[in-house]
């Protein structure tokens, strides 16, 4: 009998160290301290896995803002403390990461993923326990319709395909388009589908449709299909994991004008491509070419701290950490109902992707900026309001 309950307790201490190692707890660059004092946020993200160059960027701007806020005090005198999850990149690990977080670590708020997929997945869970959520980047209009405290800190994508249209039709005189996209990813597919309503709507003709799976190495057949209607540009709504594939074939065909979405922007997205992208548009979130004091500080400081520039996810994870932060702040309190009525408030908030309001649903009212890949990778800005 003592022989079981011995290997039933190292059991149980082992299941308790794994759990340990898939956690991570941040608090500025102090772990540790009095728990009771202090503001537990939770981070869940895809730090490994397919679409890990999101998540990584997103968690060192959520470092980034903590340090910042700890630097000065903290929150109404209480150290910010960061419990950050990884859900491999997986949708299937996101309710017990989630659920992990609010019952067992006991935390103030979430910050979300930025996919649309996994942050939908949370936000129910979230919503029937009561906690505040916010999402840096998930763009699809359903996530905030999932409850009172759920939250994003971006644009969704029915604002940003009508930028990417206007621009289009407008600015490159575009009458013909088609569109290619993986049909599993659900971000593409809402994208897609508001970039032919409103295209068609100005008087346009979406020419043909293709599809491609993610785990393909070349789209040559769809793009020869494509050609054959003779479209004037080619919406690529998707990840920066398959805009390469995309970019090169237009490249190899010469035509037709190759316009992606705010998905594409990643440190990862330019590497091997050659000059795939040269001449490639796409909509995006931050404009890192700003003269904006605010963002010139945030580009220095996220620069030197982590040895390379800011993409659109590290910007909009700064600015839902700090939209968070203030909350609190102004709530004076860590209830989530306190939290949860301070953050709706926010108006003409100083963001590094630009002023931010919430509305009513309590999306974000904010530039959807559309940028040009020039020679060598650099981004130029095309719009000048959004």
């Amino acid at each position: 009998m003592r022989k079981i309950i011995t290997l039933v307790i190292i059991l149980l201490l082992f299941l308790t160290a794994c759990e340990v190692q898939n956690s991570t707890t941040v608090e500025g660059d102090k772990p540790g301290g009095n728990v009771g004092n202090r503001v537990r946020v939770g981070v869940f993200l895809s730090l490994t896995g397919t679409t890990a160059a999101y998540g990584i960027s997103a968690l060192n701007s959520f470092k980034l803002a903590t340090d910042e806020a700890n630097a000065t005090g903290g929150l109404n005198g209480q150290k910010i403390e960061l419990v950050i999850e990884d859900d491999h990149s997986n949708a299937h690990e996101v309710p017990s990461i989630v659920t992990k977080l609010i019952t067992r670590d006991k935390i103030h708020a979430l910050l979300a993923e930025p996919v649309s997929t996994r942050a939908m997945i949370a936000a129910p869970i979230a919503q029937a326990n009561k906690v505040v959520m916010i999402s840096p980047a998930a763009v699809k209009p359903e996530l905030t319709m999932q409850g009172d405290f759920i939250f994003r800190a971006c644009f969704i994508s029915s604002a940003e395909a009508e930028v990417i249209v206007n621009f289009a039709f407008n600015r490159l005189k575009a009458k013909r388009a088609a569109i290619i996209l993986d049909p599993k990813n659900d971000y593409a597919v809402v994208l897609a589908r508001f970039l032919s309503e409103y295209f068609e709507k100005l008087g346009g003709e979406i020419v043909r449709e293709e599809n491609y799976e993610a785990r393909d190495k070349e789209v040559f057949a769809q793009l020869k299909r494509i050609n054959s209607e003779k479209p004037d540009v080619l919406f690529a709504p998707g990840f920066y994991n398959t805009a390469g594939m995309i970019a090169a074939e237009v490249k190899r065909e010469g035509r037709p004008k190759l316009i992606g979405s705010d998905g594409w922007d990643s440190p990862s997205l330019l590497e091997g491509s050659g000059d795939a992208f040269e001449g490639v548009y796409f909509a995006n979130h931050f404009w890192i070419g700003s003269e904006d004091p605010l963002v010139r500080k945030f580009v220095e400081d996220y620069t030197r701290e982590f040895g390379a520039g800011p993409d659109a996810g590290a910007a909009t994870a700064y600015d839902a950490a700090r939209m968070l932060f203030d909350a609190i702040q102004r709530a004076q309190s860590v209830d989530s109902i306190a939290i949860r009525d301070a953050l709706a408030k926010t108006v003409d908030f100083p963001g590094v992707t630009g002023r931010i309001t919430l509305n009513s649903n309590r999306d974000a009212l904010v530039p959807v900026y559309m940028l040009r890949i020039e020679k060598g990778g650099k981004f130029t800005l095309q719009n000048s309001k959004s």
